[in-house]
């Protein structure tokens, strides 16, 4: 189909098109030349469709959904063409980035490094859960979410993540909910078969494929046997007649392809793919939610390591790393402790509460790994819990030299740190030094009076391999 350089919306407004930033089965997304907006153009034409069109856009646009970071239609295009104009903020890129290298360029190691690595591979897929989290709380459904409509940032050091195309996203209970959209390769099979409309079970089904492909670099039901067989095998595959390729049970599909899995999954991550692709496969039912897929996200990224020789992430409990084989170099810990003043008992080298079974444990809430050639952001996400917009913002910096931790904090404020068992000082923009111990929890931070609940961090070192 061929689409003119310039568009117009209603009013006679003009858009100038730039680039394409995606497209499937229902139309393509171009940005528009010299400003933060993108154009939708649907390929089907008519009165019918048009109006149809306009009103779910008009019905997106009354939706609960200001305060996500989602693409809302802002307005219609004038005939002859249909489609929409939406915001899209500068420097995103497709996820795509992530999942495939350009043209002429070969999935490496490097290129995996280059992209962000395991860490942030890890991260723009947690923030990307929650999004789908937050969207599902309110009891609606993206609808399609693909490569082709989830963008992030295009340069490597940010994790932010865009959703566009947002004309299809409804409530679950509409009749609407209904409509068989979706893109091949990342549909759920019930949606392929018919036997469902969209739901938040679909949304989902759809991620954990981006997720997989994104960590992974395989399609989780692309293997050997549908790859190079008949096209109807991928239809197959698609449409939930195969196992996938990480079946525990069923290896007739497996796959030569892919990163080795225990370099790029977790332990949990891999429990929540299996229930997905397994399970969840022909029982919707079964599929982790968004929310869960979220936490153990975070929580992966938040156990990786920077390599000091080759630059890449990979979990701190291998002994090496895996993609250059180096040793595993000393690591600080960070652990992220719930303080609760009706629980404390003691203080100093550890955080000890008494929970109602009488048992002195620390509660421990989150965890963060460092190396020699990390600077290690704690993020609002960490601190406070958070999971809107600013989770990323840093609250802290920490620096590693052999055993000596500088610490600073980055929002302006001053924070009590407590030392050598009760020894109090003051972090704040100016770098705070202290010693690590090994395998020892030393120093403890506060990010609140100690008259209220919150959380405290408190530090230790783990030799290296």
């Amino acid at each position: 189909m061929t689409i003119e350089k310039v568009v117009a919306d209603q009013n006679g407004v003009k858009y100038e098109l730039a680039e394409k930033l995606g497209s499937g089965a229902q139309g393509s997304v171009y940005a528009v030349k010299g400003g933060k907006l993108a154009v939708k153009i649907v390929y089907a034409k008519g009165e019918v469709k048009r109006e149809n069109l306009r009103n779910q856009c008009a019905s997106v646009r009354r939706l609960p959904i200001k305060d996500l970071p989602l693409a809302k239609p802002l307005e219609m295009l004038r005939a002859p063409h249909t489609g929409y104009v939406m915001e899209l903020v500068s420097g995103m890129v497709s996820i795509k980035k992530l999942i495939s290298p350009p043209k002429g360029v070969s999935p490496t190691v490097e290129w995996y490094k280059n992209t962000g690595g395991l860490r942030r591979r890890l991260l723009i897929l947690a923030n990307t859960a929650n999004i789908l989290s937050q969207l599902h709380a309110k009891g609606l459904a993206f609808s399609d979410p693909s490569p082709n409509n989830i963008f992030i940032s295009e340069d490597a050091g940010f994790n932010k993540v865009w959703f566009i195309d947002t004309d299809n996203i409804v409530y679950e209970s509409s009749a609407s909910s209904k409509k068989g959209i979706y893109t091949p390769g990342y549909a759920a099979p019930e949606l392929i078969n018919g036997k469902s409309g969209i739901n938040t079970l679909t949304d989902i089904y759809a991620f954990s494929v981006i997720a997989f492909h994104a960590l992974v670099l395989a399609h989780p039901f692309i293997g050997d046997m549908v790859n190079n067989g008949e096209p109807e095998l991928e239809e197959k595959a698609y449409s939930g007649q195969l196992p996938w390729i990480d079946d525990p049970s069923d290896d007739q599909n497996r796959t030569s392809f892919g990163i080795p899995r225990d370099w790029v999954l977790s332990k949990r991550l891999s429990e929540l793919f299996e229930k997905t692709f397994g399970i969840g496969l022909t029982s919707p039912q079964k599929r982790p939610g968004a929310s869960e897929w979220a936490e153990r996200l975070y929580t992966a990224a938040d156990a990786t390591i920077t390599c000091p020789k080759c630059g890449s992430t990979y979990y701190f409990d291998h002994d090496g790393c895996p993609w250059c084989g180096s040793t595993r170099p000393p690591i600080g810990l960070v652990m992220f402790n719930l303080w609760d003043p009706e629980l404390i008992k003691g203080k100093g080298h550890g955080i000890v509460q008494t929970p109602k079974n009488g048992k002195e444990l620390p509660i421990r809430v989150g965890h963060g790994m460092f190396s020699s050639s990390d600077t290690y952001f704690v993020t609002k996400r960490q601190a406070f819990d958070i999971f809107e917009s600013d989770l990323d913002e840093p609250l802290f910096e920490i620096k590693l030299v052999n055993d000596i931790i500088f610490l600073r904090s980055l929002d302006g404020k001053n924070y009590e740190l407590e030392i050598n068992g009760g020894k109090k000082t003051i972090v704040s923009e100016k770098p705070q030094r202290f010693k690590l111990f090994t395998e020892k929890p030393s120093p403890l931070l506060h990010l609140a009076s100690k008259d209220v609940k919150h959380r405290v961090i408190s530090f230790s070192m783990k030799l290296g391999s």
